[in-house]
């Protein structure tokens, strides 16, 4: 999928495109399955069980265990650590929006969601959940850090930052 992940508690100035799929490129390989959409409710359970598994799994495990975007999750993961940002309780949907697949990506849906890192900053992130190998499963998995789709079906005016974490310290 080509949708881009843009995380929004970068104070760097490279952006971040972060492909929404591990899929190879449609071009390359015959396509073997039908395109797959994601319901709501299916996205919702997927979340809910990263939410649950989050505060007990390192960083090399979350990624391993929860994402199918492994590098992509390895650094929107690195960026939330360099700003000393854990998640903490289970975040609300705020809302829900389907992305259609198309000839460039596979689809998917992504949720708007709301909720406090671990020590109480608030954030708004877009968590997205496709289904690249027959089940539904998180892209980058990382879901307190406030980063989005670069091209958000919500636009970008739903942005909500944490800020760092570090005690003072600024991060790197």
């Amino acid at each position: 999928m080509r949708h881009e992940m843009r995380p929004r508690i970068m104070l760097l100035a490279t952006p971040l495109l972060l492909a929404a799929s591990a899929c190879a490129n449609s071009s390359d390989i015959a396509d073997p399955a039908p395109r797959r959409t994601v319901s709501e409710k299916q996205a919702i359970v997927v979340l809910n069980h990263v939410a649950s598994r989050a505060p007990h799994l390192s960083a090399a495990q979350f990624c391993q265990e929860l994402a199918y975007q492994k590098k992509a999750c390895a650094y929107v993961r690195k960026q939330a650590d360099d700003f000393c940002l854990e998640p903490g309780p289970k975040p609300r949907v705020l809302r829900s929006r389907g992305i259609r697949a198309t000839e460039e990506s596979d689809g998917g849906r992504v949720l708007e969601i709301a909720g406090r890192t671990a020590g109480g900053q608030r954030y708004v992130s877009e968590f997205f959940v496709a289904v690249p190998d027959g089940k539904p499963r998180a892209s980058t998995a990382v879901y307190w850090s406030g980063a989005g789709l670069g091209d958000s079906p919500f636009g970008e005016k739903n942005k909500v930052l944490p800020q760092s974490e570090c005690g003072g310290e600024a991060p790197h």
